[in-house]
């Protein structure tokens, strides 16, 4: 074999190699999406609290679990506790508790990822791309099938108030995720919702928005 040759063979040697390294680099980082999940969703919780902690715009609070006592002491940790945003102010005066049932407008998602910058939703209310009040049904819940950083939210709420709820996983999901909801093990859940009704244990017992929106 000639110089030219062997040179050749090399160049040749080297792109399979180069090509290979970037196709197993690609590959790693697809396989990677939910690496270090735990500790990247605690890390991210963590900045959410001390963003909500310090509320420079005011638009923040911090709501404990609701399974806990009034008397439990604050604390630095972020797994008692329920971050909230507030976006809009409602004009309701009562507070769903944990017999009643209630419809939400809702859109959930991850933490932001290399592939879902913006969180992958996992779960939402509305069938369509955009969110249209005047047309899209809110979806009927029971507060007490909720998981327990939903039901938190929701019980501190009036009848049009719009939050953006942070969930750690200790009151979502927990360890082992939802297989069917597609959320892994240590997830923290992002909701931004909007209570559209209340129905009072026993007392409102016709659940049919478009009923209720004629009367």
């Amino acid at each position: 074999m000639t110089r030219g040759n062997l040179f050749a063979s090399a160049m040749l040697a080297a792109l399979v190699l180069v090509a290979t390294a970037l196709t197993s680099c690609k590959e790693s980082e697809e396989e990677g999406e939910y690496d270090n999940w735990k500790a990247r969703n605690e890390h991210y919780i963590d900045s959410i609290a001390s963003v909500a902690r310090s509320n420079r715009d005011g638009s923040w609070t911090i709501l404990r679990s609701f399974t806990l006592s009034k008397d439990f002491p604050l604390t630095e940790s972020s797994e008692n506790y329920v971050f909230v945003q507030k976006l809009e102010e409602g004009t309701g005066t009562e507070y769903p508790l944990y017999a009643d049932s209630i419809r939400v407008h809702y859109s959930g998602r991850l933490i932001p990822t290399a592939s879902y910058p913006q969180g992958t939703v996992f779960d939402k209310s509305y069938a369509s791309s955009t969110f249209n009040p005047l047309t899209d049904v809110p979806t009927l819940f029971s507060v007490n099938q909720l998981v327990t950083g939903f039901s938190t939210a929701v019980m501190n709420m009036v009848v049009g108030d719009k939050w953006r709820v942070y969930i750690p996983y200790q009151l979502g999901y927990g360890t082992q995720g939802s297989t069917g909801g597609g959320i892994p093990g240590y997830s923290t859940l992002i909701f931004d919702m909007q209570l559209a009704k209340i129905y009072k244990f026993q007392v409102d017992t016709d659940t049919k928005w478009w009923t209720k929106r004629r009367d």
